[in-house]
C-alpha cells in the first residue's frame, strides 16, 4: 500500500495517469485527469520533475481514469 508520504517523482516526457503534479521547484500544481497523458514542463520554471498525488493515493475507490473524473459517492447520505 502506497501512504502518501512516499515520495514519487515523474518526469516531463513521461506518460502518466490522473492524479495531481506538484513541480518540485517552484511548487506549481498540473491536474491531470485522462490517462496516458504526457506530463510536459512546468509552465511557470520550465523544470521537468514532479511530486506525483495520483487519484488513488487520495482515494482508494478510485481505480481507474473514469473513477477519477467521476469519483465514486461516499458516505451514508449518499445510499
Amino acid at each position: 500500500m502506497i501512504h502518501l508520504t512516499e515520495q514519487k517523482t515523474f518526469s516531463a516526457g513521461q506518460k502518466v495517469g490522473p492524479g495531481k503534479y506538484v513541480c518540485i521547484d517552484c511548487g506549481k500544481e498540473l491536474t491531470l485527469d485522462k490517462s496516458e497523458q504526457d506530463l510536459r514542463k512546468c509552465p511557470a520554471c520550465s523544470c521537468a520533475e514532479y511530486q506525483c498525488f495520483p487519484m488513488t493515493h487520495i482515494r482508494p475507490d478510485v481505480k481507474t481514469p473514469e473513477d477519477a473524473k467521476n469519483p465514486p459517492k461516499r458516505g451514508k447520505s449518499f445510499q
